[in-house]
């Protein structure tokens, strides 16, 4: 990018990245996108930064791993090499079919294309991953592409009980894309599906939680218990909420705390307040990448930046600049205003929208900023004022503790908590699904979708129900602060499809998170 003359702060280079690889995998080459980008401003970006690393590659004679396929694909297209890797190869198997992209068909297309000795297996109803360029197209049209297949079509479930497949069936059946099946089942009816309507997103990890202390008095192993989520930033108030009970948990993924756009808003915050924090500085020095070296810290550590070139020593002015702008905006305006402040001045959004993950991100950063809001009303004892600098120390304790408790917890077992993304292939007995409103679950998604994409939503939900083998928990809030805001929300229309005959309503007092400010007695 650089040889390009290409400013990686401008141009996020892991945005580039994953454009090349998303290419590769629809079976595009540099040349292809080449012809296809002229006349677009940043598609001719990432032309010319593509070219200039497959040069690279061809120096250092490597592939990195979308060509591990892509070149495998284009060289199969040799009839010689197609007809000598389909004698050698005379029966090919495939799993989890629903998942293969364009190029990973190519690649079995020509290899079977004279024997159609092929096995492929596949559920239509779990493709979740059209963004990993996933296509749905390749397990649908299968019989197309093979004449003489055979079908068999596998619908008796050996791990759910029948009111949950019950549920699973009555939700999956209203997507078009698909092929008519209907799952059975000869174990026991079960349960009914609990559904719980909670006051917020506090009340609703309340519930989850002394639903958990429930299932454990009665026996249950907390590993057999699983809590899933649409959305990675909702694990901070179910996380909160098992550790002020004491309820070993393990998130599958990353821990809030442990999230890199978490610690590096933290540690912005920390290094504003304590200056001589060499950690602190060590992290955000680059967030975003600033072109500062190691070299570089270590002779501001040292105190000998008069060493530095003069070029370099404007990079660090401007980085002390934006640091005591941060802070006079920190001791001058509430916590959670700060987060959102610092994730602007830094380019934090402006680099994460940028990325494949880059949504997701910024949610957890406005997660942040809803758990700072709790700190916006941090009053100084002598005068009565509002003290934003009390209320963001006591906010770093908070999270530094939560952090300290997570690390004490990581090698023991518990309850998982993970991304109805992360679910798939796995079961348990107890399954909570949780934040079943409009916009959340199913999220929030642009309004030129294709069919095959609008419909991933339901086949996630699908998903998420039928890894419930005894007790499925259904719950939703009817307010919930997203990115600092709360908003009233409408049960997502998965529940509103679940017929009454299948659900039985759950209750729980509400106890506020907090203590009133004033308690009177009557």
């Amino acid at each position: 990018m650089q040889k390009n003359g290409y400013d990686p702060k401008q141009f996020e280079p892991g945005k580039i990245l994953a454009i090349i690889s998303r290419e590769k995998g629809n079976f595009v080459s540099s040349s292809e996108y080449v012809e296809r980008a002229s006349g677009d401003y940043f598609g001719n970006i990432v032309a010319k930064v593509w070219q200039d690393y497959e040069i690279i590659l061809k120096k250092e004679n490597a592939l990195d791993f979308d060509d591990l396929l892509l070149v495998a694909a284009k060289l199969l297209q040799n009839e010689s090499v197609r007809k000598f890797y389909g004698e050698k190869w005379k029966y090919i198997h495939i799993d989890e079919y629903q998942d293969t992209n364009k190029v990973q068909y190519k690649i079995v297309e020509a290899i079977t294309r004279d024997h159609q000795n092929i096995c492929a297996v596949g559920d239509v109803d779990q493709n979740i991953y059209t963004w990993r360029n996933a296509s749905i197209k390749n397990i649908l049209n299968f019989e197309k592409d093979y004449k003489n297949a055979k079908l068999v079509v596998l619908e008796e479930n050996y791990r759910s009980t029948k009111t949950i497949l019950e549920v699973a069936n009555k939700i999956i059946e209203k997507n078009k894309l698909r092929m008519e099946r209907k799952l059975t089942t000869k174990n026991a009816v079960g349960e009914k599906v609990s559904l719980f309507e909670a006051l917020t997103e506090n009340h609703e990890a309340q519930f989850v939680v002394e639903k958990v202390k429930e299932l454990q008095k009665s026996g249950a192993d907390l590993s057999e218990i699983a809590v899933l989520y649409r959305a990675n930033f909702q694990s901070r108030v179910l996380e909160e909420e098992f550790l002020v009970k004491n309820i070993p948990y393990q998130v599958l993924g990353t821990r809030f705390f442990d999230r890199k756009e978490i610690k590096d808003i933290l540690a912005f915050l920390r290094f504003c307040l304590n200056p001589e924090s060499i950690s602190d500085l060590k992290r955000i020095i680059n967030v975003p990448p600033r072109g500062i070296g190691k070299i570089t810290l270590l002779k501001i550590v040292e105190g000998k930046e008069k060493e530095l070139p003069a070029g370099m020593k404007i990079k660090i002015d401007a980085f002390r600049n934006l640091l005591r702008k941060i802070k006079n905006f920190a001791i001058t305006n509430p916590p959670s205003k700060t987060i959102f402040f610092i994730a602007k001045e830094v380019g934090l959004n402006e680099n994460l929208e940028k990325t494949d993950e880059g949504i997701e991100r910024i949610e957890n950063i406005k997660e942040l900023s809803a758990l700072a809001k709790k700190y916006d009303e941090i009053y100084n004892e002598e005068n009565g004022a509002k003290n934003w600098e009390d209320g963001i120390e006591k906010l770093l304790e908070e999270t530094s503790l939560a952090s300290d408790q997570d690390s004490d917890k990581k090698e023991r077992e518990g309850v998982r908590l993970m991304t109805v993304h992360a679910s798939k292939g796995l079961e348990f007995a107890y399954i909570f699904v949780t934040g079943l409103e409009e916009g959340l679950f199913p999220h929030e998604r642009d309004e030129n979708l294709s069919e095959e994409e609008a419909e991933e939503e339901r086949r996630l939900f699908y998903v998420a129900v039928t890894r419930a083998k005894k007790k499925l928990f259904l719950s939703y809030a009817q307010t919930r602060t997203i990115f600092g805001s709360r908003g009233v929300n409408i049960p997502s229309e998965f529940v509103l499809e679940i017929p009454d005959e299948f659900l039985e309503q759950e209750f729980l007092d509400y106890t506020p998170k907090h203590k009133p400010l004033i308690h009177i007695e009557f």
